[in-house]
């Protein structure tokens, strides 16, 4: 790989249950793909991929992100951090910016490989991208109301407000969870022999 242009790849989701869904594979197709174009390798070392919280005041301190930068100061050849696509990086406006610079100190470019006009260094392009982390900004902070909002009411009307416990399912009445009849019986049966 002597003088051949390396990229790193990051793909995120926010929470374990989003690991369910296809998200990070098409995420990964999404990388490798601008990877290509860009005529980078990518080192099999030089993927991260999995479930990071990215809210607002997490980024700084992301185990994901010292790792990527670590790499790349080791690694001069790495010329490219390809995302997907902002909200999938973080979800900060100022924290965005900051890490973009800190990749850029060690000359690496943030690119994301959705959406080739936010590549460009232009004032178009810095617009675009700032209106992409802030209404990802705005997404989580309207969802921290909500939950919070919601969990609130659901207590207040004395129903459970999380997911059913194992062995147990979502019952009749929101908030009220009923004995899994397959589940709940092989693990009621698993509990009694132990």
């Amino acid at each position: 790989m002597s003088g051949q242009i390396l990229a790193i790849t990051n793909c995120r989701v926010s929470s374990e249950e989003q690991l369910l869904n296809n998200s990070l594979n098409r995420q990964n197709a999404s990388v490798i793909s601008a990877a290509e174009r860009l005529g980078a390798i990518i080192p099999s070392d030089g993927q991260w991929s999995g479930s990071v919280s990215s809210k607002k005041g997490n980024n700084l301190k992301r185990k994901d992100i010292q790792e990527m930068l670590d790499y790349c100061k080791k690694r001069p050849l790495v010329k490219y951090l390809i995302v997907d696509e902002p909200d999938r990086f973080m979800r900060s406006v100022d924290e965005a910016f900051y890490i973009e610079m800190e990749f850029k100190l060690i000359g690496v470019k943030v690119w994301y490989a959705s959406d080739d006009d936010l590549n460009n260094d232009n004032m178009q392009a810095k617009l675009m991208k700032f209106m992409k982390y802030f209404v990802a900004e705005g997404s989580n902070d309207e969802r921290q109301r909500k939950s919070v909002s919601g969990q609130l009411s659901a207590v207040k009307e004395g129903r459970y407000t999380f997911c059913p416990k194992p062995g147990y399912m979502k019952g009749d009445v929101a908030g009220i969870h009923k004995v899994h009849p397959v589940r709940g019986k092989a693990l009621q049966k698993v509990l009694k022999d132990l």
